[in-house]
């Protein structure tokens, strides 16, 4: 049944993508982004251009880690285990019925970027939350971090855009 369901996701999003409501096959040649991902999801939050609902509601959320050796974690985060990274950050409600979530992966040095993108595009799970499911899903890079956000289209776009601008 997970493997009906993932197939099914998958296809969504592909459709998704062909449409132009998903993520962005675009890869990003910018100069690679400095400082730790946790570091340049604070820019991205600080630069966009969010409601002040969403932006308070940013200080009851999660900013942690996804450990890079832990299959089962990273499985849960960005659905799949399959990209390899040296630095990451996740930001989540702890506990909400808000389906949100953006992952920042800065990836290993001479990774195909094109490939990862992919394959974090079709493993995402905008209905991951049971209860709730994200209009939108972009999958993203600047340099050598790629990021993978789900939320509402007015967040969405606000958060895709100012992570864009960075590379700029």
């Amino acid at each position: 049944m997970k493997k009906f369901l993932a197939i099914l996701a998958a296809g969504v999003m592909l459709i998704g993508t062909m449409t132009g409501c998903g993520g962005s096959s675009e890869n990003k040649e910018a100069a690679n982004l400095e400082g730790t991902c946790s570091e340049i999801l604070a820019q991205v939050y600080e630069n966009a251009e969010l409601d002040a609902d969403f932006r308070e509601a940013l200080t009851y959320y999660a900013n942690e880690a996804i450990p890079a050796d832990d299959a089962e974690t990273k499985e849960y985060m960005i659905g799949t285990s399959e990209v390899a990274f040296t630095d990451s950050v996740y930001s989540a409600p702890m506990m909400s019925s808000v389906a949100y979530q953006c992952v920042l992966l800065r990836l290993e040095e001479g990774a195909d970027m094109a490939a990862a993108k992919e394959t974090l595009l079709a493993a995402a799970n905008p209905a991951k939350w049971v209860c709730v499911e994200a209009e939108s899903v972009y999958v993203e890079n600047v340099g050598d971090v790629v990021m993978v956000l789900m939320a509402n289209e007015p967040t969405a776009t606000a958060i895709k855009d100012a992570f864009v601008a960075l590379g700029k």
